[in-house]
C-alpha cells in the first residue's frame, strides 16, 4: 500500500510540474486585457508619425515596428502595456545605436527652416513674424505668427510630419505707422551733418512728411524732407540766400 501512495504521489507531483511550466509558457501567448492589440499598436504609430507600418512583430511584452515614412525606414519599439514609445530608430544611418532620448518624436522632427517652407507654402502671401518649438511632452509641435496685408495667422505644425494642425487668422487694422519727429530728425543727420533747428509736420495729396531744418558747421542751411512713414529721405534743399547776398555785396564794392 505505502508503494502505491507513493507511486500517486510522484504522478501528481509531475502532472503539477507540467500543468505549471506550460502556463508560464504558453499562457503568455493570450494577449493580456491590458496590453495593446497589433491594430492598436499599429494604429497608435501611425498617427503619431504619420507613416505607413509595414511590419509588426511582439517580444517580451514590446512592439517591433518597421515604419516607412518619407522614403526613409524606422524602427519603433513600443511598450505594449502603455504605448510609450521605447526608441526610435531610422535604419541604414550612420550610428545603428542612437543616443538615449527622453522624446524619441526628435530623433525624426523636421528643421525649422523645413517648417518655415510649409507655413510659407500655405500663407505664400506673409511674412513670418516669430516662430518657436513647442514639446509638451506627448506632442512636438511648431507654433508661427504670419503676418500680411490684411491678416495675422497663428499657425501650428508637426514638428515630426509637417503636418498643419491649426490656422487662426485675424484681420489687422490698416492703422500706418508715422515716425515720431525724433526718428526723423536722426533720419535727416544722416543725410546732412549739422544741427537741428526746426521740424515740422505736413501733409501733401495724402502724402505725409516732415522737413526737418538743419544748420551746418559752415553756417549754410538745408531742409530734408522725409516721408513720414516709410523714412525715405524725398528731397533736401540748401538755402544759399546769404551767401548770395554777400556775392552780391562784393560785387557791388568791386564795382566802386
Amino acid at each position: 500500500m505505502k508503494k502505491i501512495s507513493w507511486f500517486w504521489m510522484a504522478i501528481s507531483s509531475i502532472i503539477l510540474i507540467v500543468v505549471f511550466v506550460s502556463f508560464q509558457q504558453f499562457g503568455k501567448l493570450s494577449p493580456s486585457a491590458d496590453m495593446l492589440t497589433e491594430q492598436e499598436a499599429e494604429k497608435l504609430v501611425q498617427e503619431r508619425y504619420q507613416g505607413v507600418v509595414s511590419s509588426i512583430k511582439t517580444d517580451k511584452q514590446q512592439y517591433h515596428i518597421e515604419l516607412e515614412k518619407q522614403n526613409q525606414l524606422y524602427t519603433i519599439k513600443l511598450d505594449s502595456t502603455n504605448g510609450k514609445v521605447l526608441s526610435f530608430t531610422q535604419r541604414n544611418s550612420e550610428s545603428l545605436t542612437p543616443a538615449p532620448s527622453q522624446n524619441p518624436q526628435q530623433d525624426a522632427e523636421l528643421s525649422e527652416e523645413k517648417i518655415k517652407e510649409i507655413i510659407l507654402s500655405e500663407l505664400v502671401n506673409g511674412t513670418i513674424s516669430s516662430i518657436e518649438k513647442i514639446d509638451n511632452g506627448s506632442d512636438l509641435f511648431y507654433k508661427a505668427i504670419v503676418v500680411d496685408k490684411e491678416n495675422q495667422t497663428t499657425i501650428t505644425v508637426d514638428a515630426v510630419s509637417g503636418r498643419i494642425l491649426s490656422s487662426n487668422s485675424i484681420p489687422i487694422k490698416q492703422q500706418p505707422k508715422t515716425l515720431t519727429e525724433k526718428e526723423a530728425a536722426e533720419i535727416a543727420r544722416t543725410e546732412v551733418q549739422g544741427e537741428v533747428e526746426d521740424i515740422w509736420f505736413e501733409t501733401e495729396n495724402n502724402q505725409s512728411h516732415y522737413l526737418v531744418k538743419i544748420e551746418t558747421e559752415d553756417d549754410r542751411e538745408a531742409i530734408v524732407q522725409i516721408h513720414a512713414i516709410t523714412g525715405n529721405i524725398m528731397t533736401v534743399s540748401w538755402d544759399d540766400y546769404e551767401s548770395k547776398q554777400n556775392d552780391s555785396n562784393d560785387n557791388g564794392h568791386d564795382d566802386d
